[in-house]
């Protein structure tokens, strides 16, 4: 399979999840989206084995990793920094956004962990 026809499956794919959900949003019913998920990494999956160029090369492999690196962090800092705001405020907020401060704090600490818990396995991996 030519890079070309292998981009257009790739965006049609995208696409075609995209409406998917969009359709489960709009009837509220997630088991669409769900099914979509599911076929949309099959998809690809039978895509990516079907394709025969490069479509990877180290360069783009360096980017990805500081692209998900940077995004990871941010993500983590912003969400921290949200459930200090929730925690130091909690009087002040309504007990909703408390909970879901709480709740952010929760998945910053787990995140953290399974951070350090896959940068100790890849390490002694690789």
């Amino acid at each position: 399979m030519k890079l070309s026809r292998f981009r257009i499956y790739r965006a049609l794919i995208a696409g075609g999840l995209a409406v998917a959900i969009a359709v489960a949003i709009a009837t509220e019913m997630p088991v669409i989206a769900l099914g979509a998920v599911v076929a949309a990494i099959a998809l690809a999956i039978i895509l990516e084995r079907h394709n025969k160029e490069i479509v990877r090369d180290e360069r783009i492999v360096q980017i990805n990793g500081k692209a998900a690196t940077w995004a990871f962090n941010s993500v983590i800092i912003l969400a921290a920094l949200a459930a200090l705001g929730a925690a130091l405020f909690r009087n002040q907020l309504p007990e909703n956004i408390v909970f879901l401060g709480n709740i952010m704090g929760y998945f910053v600490c787990v995140a953290i962990i399974l951070h350090l818990c896959f940068y100790a396995y890849f390490s002694r991996k690789l």
